[in-house]
Order: C-alpha cells, then sequence, then structure tokens
C-alpha cells in the first residue's frame, strides 16, 4: 500500500524494456541518416575535387599540344605548314635533322578513354585538338592568352586546343604569356606523363 492508501502497482520489467528498444532503434536510425549524410558529402566533394584536377591535367595537356603545333609551324623548310596528323609532332623529319616538338600523344584526361577530336582545315591539316567530352566544365575564369572562349564553354568539347593558319610571309606569335598550372599537380599515370614537364622541341640526329 503506497500513503494515501492509493496502490502502488509496479511497472513490469517487459515494458521497460521495450521503452529501452524503442530509443536504441530511434538512436539507430538517427546515427545511419547522420553517416549516409556524411558519406554523401564526401562523396560529393570527391567527385568535385577529382573533377578539378582532371581540368587542370586537360588545361596542361591541351596546351602542350597547342605549343608543339606551333613550334611544328616555325620550323622545317616551309613556313608555316602544319602536321597531317598528332604523329607527325613526334618525329618531324622535315629538315636535316629530326626533332621532337611533343614527347608523347597524351591521353584526354576528361575523354573516359576517346580519343582526341582532331582540328583540321580544308586541306586536311592539323590546327589543333578538343576532347569529345559532353560534361560541364567546372573552371569559368582565369584562362590563359588566346582562351577567353573558354568562359562560356558549355562542355569540355569547347575547350579547342588550337592554332591558325599563317602565311609564309607572316610570324607566329607565341609571346604571349600563358598560365602555367604544372605547380599544382602533375599529369596522372592515365594520361602519360613526359619524364619533363618541358615540351620545347628536341633535335634527334639521324644515324
Amino acid at each position: 500500500m503506497a500513503i494515501g492508501g492509493t496502490p502502488h502497482l509496479p511497472v513490469a520489467p517487459s515494458s521497460v524494456r521495450q521503452r529501452a528498444a524503442g530509443f536504441t532503434y530511434v538512436a539507430l536510425l538517427l546515427g545511419i541518416a547522420l553517416m549516409g549524410t556524411s558519406l554523401a558529402w564526401l562523396g560529393q566533394s570527391w567527385q568535385l575535387a577529382s573533377q578539378r584536377e582532371a581540368e587542370r591535367e586537360l588545361l596542361f595537356v591541351g596546351r602542350q599540344i597547342r605549343q608543339a603545333l606551333l613550334s611544328y609551324q616555325r620550323s622545317g623548310p616551309t613556313f608555316g605548314q602544319l602536321p597531317t596528323n598528332l604523329e607527325a609532332l613526334l618525329h618531324d623529319s622535315r629538315g636535316v635533322s629530326v626533332r621532337r616538338h611533343l614527347r608523347r600523344i597524351y591521353a584526354d584526361p576528361v575523354g573516359a578513354g576517346a580519343p582526341w577530336a582532331v582540328i583540321t582545315d580544308e586541306a586536311g591539316r592539323v590546327l589543333g585538338v578538343h576532347s569529345r567530352s559532353s560534361r560541364t566544365p567546372l573552371k569559368r575564369a582565369g584562362f590563359g592568352s588566346g582562351e577567353e572562349a573558354f568562359e562560356a564553354a558549355r562542355t569540355y568539347a569547347d575547350w579547342r586546343f588550337a592554332v591558325r593558319r599563317v602565311a609564309a610571309q607572316e610570324t607566329v606569335d607565341d609571346s604571349a604569356p600563358q598560365r602555367d598550372e604544372r605547380h599544382r599537380y602533375r599529369p596522372g599515370a592515365h594520361v602519360g606523363a613526359p619524364t619533363s614537364d618541358s615540351a620545347a622541341a628536341e633535335p634527334i640526329r639521324k644515324p
């Protein structure tokens, strides 16, 4: 008997266990939800970081190819001549000695294994390259000289790394400074990283 004559009914042990189990279940659900949110945020952050890295590689590689085309233009017996394929940048035998304007044909960092789209003139000469990717770029500003059109690009395919045709009496102006982002990364293995960052033409003596 409790004080005042009101009986004090004991709480059944099973009810206590049910309440505890209910609280534990709710806490478990909250923990799972919080963990899922954290994993989703981490996954999104990783994807963005990976895409930004691929963008930097694309800019580096595209500029290397464009610079190699400029080097090819101003060398050889015919000034302004452009190659008929990218492989000619690796082994230019037009002169007395073989010249290497590009160390290797880099892969497209954002192309998911697809080959470069090659930009040619009406004669089939190579003017440049661009990616085939339809993904939307993250970078919107801070491009190099001659890359102002990149700011309005809808896809990576709009980032075109090309030179213009020049007549024999013209000179190729490559004195404009370009942004060099190589200090922020090095091309990955899937790009085919060169042994040196320089893409300057190298003379190779013929045997």
